[in-house]
C-alpha cells in the first residue's frame, strides 16, 4: 500500500472517530439536558401540587371564595403541567398518569365540597357535618397520594439525571480511549511505513558517504519509500561501476603517464642529440667552409641552424607543457604583485635598451602553486613585453577589478592586439595570432597558462581589439588586493 493512501486511511479515521465521539458525546449531552428540563418540570409540579395543597387546606379551614378562585387556578395550571410530553418513560410516565387521575379525583373532591352548604340549620347537621369530614379526609388522603407520586417522578428523574451523567461520562472515556487506539494504529503505522524505512535509508547514506557502495538497503516494500530505496541500490550499484570504471581509468592513466615519461625522456635525450648535430654541423660547415660556398649555400646552412633551434625550443615547450599537468600542486599564499616585479626587472634586464612603463597594483595575493604560477604569468608577461615592442609608449600593467562580485586579476598591454573573433584559437597548442615573422614564438605559450590556471580551477579569459591591446584576466577562488582596486585597465 502506498505512504498517501495509508496517509489518507488514517486521516479518515482519525476524522471519522472523532465525528463520532463528537456525536457520541452530544447524544450523551442531549440525554442530560433532557433529564435535568424533567427534573425542572417535576419541580414545577412539586409546587404546584403544595400550592394546591395550601388552598385546599385554607377552604377546608376558613371557606374564603378567593380560596375557591385560586384553586380554579392552581388546578388548571396543574393540569397543564401534567399534560406535558417530557416524561416519555414508562416509569415516569406512569406517575405521572397516577398524578393525573388523583389531581382529577381532587378536584371532584374540593368541588363537592364548595356544593355543600356547611352550615344550613335545617339539615342534619350531625350528618352533614359527617359527611364534610369525610369529604375533607378522602381530600387530603388525595394530595398526599399526589405528594408521594410527585416524589416517586422527581426520583425517576434524579436517577435519569444520574444514568444520563454515567453514559456521558462513559462516552468520554470510551471515545478518548478509541482515540487512543486509533493513535497507536496510527502511530505504529507510521513506524512501520515511514520512520524504520527512513532509518534504513539513513544508514545507507552513511553507508555509502563512509565509502561502502556494496551496501544494500532491501526493502521489499511497493510504497513510494520502497521505490527509492530500489533506486538507492539502483544508484549504488551504477557508483559501483562508475569508480570501478574510474579506478580501471587511472590504472590506464597512470600507465599512459609512465609512458609519456618515458617519451619525454626520449625527447629531451634521443631527440635533442640529432638537433645538437644538426646545429653543430652547420656552424662548423659556416665557420670552416663558409668562404667556399656561395651566397646561397651559406642561407641553406643559417636556414638548418634557424630549423634545429626552433626545434629545439618547441621540444622544450611540450616538455614544459608536459611538466604543469603532472606536477603536484603545493598551494600556498602567494605574493602576485612581487612575483610580477621580479619578473619585469628579469625582461628590463635581458633588454635593457627597450624602455616600458610598468603600472603593478601593490598588495595582490593568491593562493596556488608558487612555482607554476610563476610560469603563467612568466608567460603573460613575455607576451606583453613582445606585443608591445613596436608601440611609441610601451605600457604593461597588473592590477586587479571587480567581475561578478569578486576581484579578477590582469595583465593588459597596449600592444598590437588581436582579432576577438579568433578568441576561441587563443589558448590552442601551436595557435598563433600573428605570423612568426612578425613576432617569434612557438603558440604554446598561452596552451601552458591556460593549462596551470585549469588545475588550480581559476578562469581565464581575454579581451581584446586591433592595435588597441590585449588584457588578459584570470579570477581564482581566494584573491585579495589591499587596495580593492575597481574598475578596467587603462589601454
Amino acid at each position: 500500500m502506498k505512504i498517501s493512501t495509508t496517509g489518507r486511511i488514517i486521516t479518515i479515521t482519525t476524522l471519522g472517530t472523532i465525528v463520532l465521539i463528537a456525536a457520541m458525546v452530544g447524544w450523551a449531552q442531549a440525554e442530560v439536558s433532557a433529564a435535568d428540563r424533567q427534573r425542572v418540570r417535576a419541580g414545577e409540579i412539586t409546587r404546584a401540587l403544595s400550592d394546591l395543597r395550601l388552598v385546599s387546606f385554607e377552604f377546608i379551614l376558613h371557606r374564603p371564595e378567593r380560596a375557591r378562585l385560586q384553586e380554579q387556578q392552581t388546578a388548571a395550571h396543574l393540569d397543564l403541567l401534567l399534560s406535558d410530553g417530557r416524561f416519555a418513560q414508562a416509569d415516569p410516565s406512569t406517575s405521572l398518569a397516577a398524578l393525573r387521575d388523583r389531581a382529577g379525583a381532587a378536584h371532584r373532591l374540593f368541588t363537592e365540597l364548595l356544593a355543600r352548604p356547611g352550615g344550613d340549620a335545617d339539615a342534619d347537621v350531625v350528618a352533614e357535618r359527617r359527611y364534610l369530614a369525610q369529604l375533607t379526609t378522602r381530600l387530603l388522603l388525595q394530595h398526599q397520594e399526589m405528594a408521594s407520586d410527585a416524589l416517586l417522578l422527581a426520583d425517576h428523574t434524579r436517577a435519569r439525571i444520574d444514568a444520563a451523567r454515567g453514559r456521558l461520562i462513559f462516552v468520554i472515556l470510551g471515545g478518548l480511549a478509541l482515540m487512543a487506539v486509533t493513535t497507536a494504529v496510527a502511530a505504529w503505522l507510521i513506524h512501520c511505513k515511514v520512520l524504520r524505512p527512513v532509518r534504513r535509508i539513513e544508514e545507507g547514506t552513511r553507508e555509502v558517504a563512509a565509502g561502502n557502495l556494496d551496501f544494500r538497503l532491501n526493502l521489499a516494500s511497493n510504497d513510494e519509500i520502497g521505490r527509492m530505496a530500489r533506486n538507492f541500490d539502483t544508484m549504488t550499484d551504477a557508483l559501483r561501476s562508475s569508480f570501478e570504471q574510474i579506478e580501471r581509468s587511472n590504472h590506464e592513466l597512470a600507465a599512459l603517464n609512465k609512458e609519456m615519461e618515458a617519451f619525454s625522456y626520449s625527447v629531451s635525450h634521443d631527440l635533442r642529440a640529432p638537433l645538437r648535430s644538426m646545429d653543430g654541423f652547420s656552424l662548423s660547415l659556416l665557420e670552416d667552409y663558409g668562404d667556399k660556398l656561395d651566397d646561397e649555400g651559406r642561407d641553406s646552412l643559417v636556414r638548418i641552424r634557424n630549423a634545429s633551434q626552433r626545434m629545439g625550443r618547441l621540444i622544450d615547450e611540450l616538455l614544459g607543457l608536459a611538466r604543469v599537468t603532472r606536477t603536484e600542486l603545493k598551494v600556498r599564499q602567494v605574493d602576485l604583485s612581487a612575483m610580477v616585479r621580479e619578473i619585469a626587472e628579469s625582461l628590463q634586464q635581458r633588454q635593457p635598451e627597450r624602455s616600458v612603463q610598468w603600472r603593478i597594483d601593490d598588495g595582490i595575493e593568491v593562493r596556488a602553486d608558487r612555482a607554476l604560477l610563476h610560469i603563467a604569468l612568466q608567460n603573460l608577461l613575455e607576451n606583453a613585453w613582445k606585443f608591445t615592442v613596436r608601440a611609441d609608449e610601451a605600457l604593461i600593467q597588473v592590477g586587479t577589478v571587480e567581475h561578478e562580485g569578486q576581484p579578477a586579476c590582469f595583465v593588459a598591454d597596449n600592444g598590437v592586439g588581436f582579432d576577438m573573433a579568433y578568441a576561441d584559437r587563443l589558448f590552442g597548442a601551436f595557435q598563433r595570432m600573428h605570423h612568426e615573422n612578425e613576432f617569434p614564438g612557438t603558440g604554446i605559450g598561452l596552451a601552458i597558462v591556460q593549462r596551470i590556471f585549469h588545475r588550480h580551477e581559476a578562469a581565464i579569459w581575454a579581451h581584446s581589439a586591433p592595435g588597441e591591446g590585449a588584457t588578459f584576466y584570470f579570477k581564482f577562488r581566494d584573491t585579495h588586493d589591499e587596495r580593492s582596486r575597481q574598475g578596467h585597465p587603462a589601454g
